[in-house]
């Protein structure tokens, strides 16, 4: 019979917690993958508040989260703080096609975003990634 220590314990439980990540799954139990629809569209937008002015930017944007997330074509719509600068915001979003997120950027929620931020930001940036394979 062996004894049963520290390590050993630590060992086990690390090798017990990659079983569910291994089998593609995250630890609450989901599976981690999402198939996407062909013509699929990825879009990166990165927000910088000026110094003193980031609550008011992030309540802005924060606005925009549950109205967006019902949208048609809206498959994932995250906004997400920088831990190390936080003057940094970036949204994660997953369109199902590029009509959908032509129609986001005409919704008044949107709309209400530039004079939100307006005097409040630095810099702002968005990116498009068609889905590839």
């Amino acid at each position: 019979m062996s004894k049963l220590t520290r390590r050993g314990l630590l060992t086990g439980g690390a090798a017990m917690a990659a079983v569910p990540f291994l089998a593609g799954q995250t630890l609450g139990g989901e599976i981690a993958k999402h198939d996407m629809p062909k013509g699929a569209v990825i879009l990166v937008a990165t927000v910088k508040a000026k110094p003193g002015e980031e609550d008011a930017v992030k309540q802005v944007l924060m606005a925009l989260v549950e109205p967006t997330r019902k949208e048609p074509g809206c498959l994932c719509y995250n906004l997400h703080q920088s831990t190390a600068d936080k003057t940094e915001f970036m949204f994660y979003e997953q369109w199902a096609n590029k009509d959908a997120l032509t129609a986001h950027g005409k919704t008044p929620h949107m709309k209400a975003v530039g004079p939100g931020l307006k005097g409040r930001t630095e810099s702002f940036n968005v990116v498009t990634y068609d889905l590839l394979g």
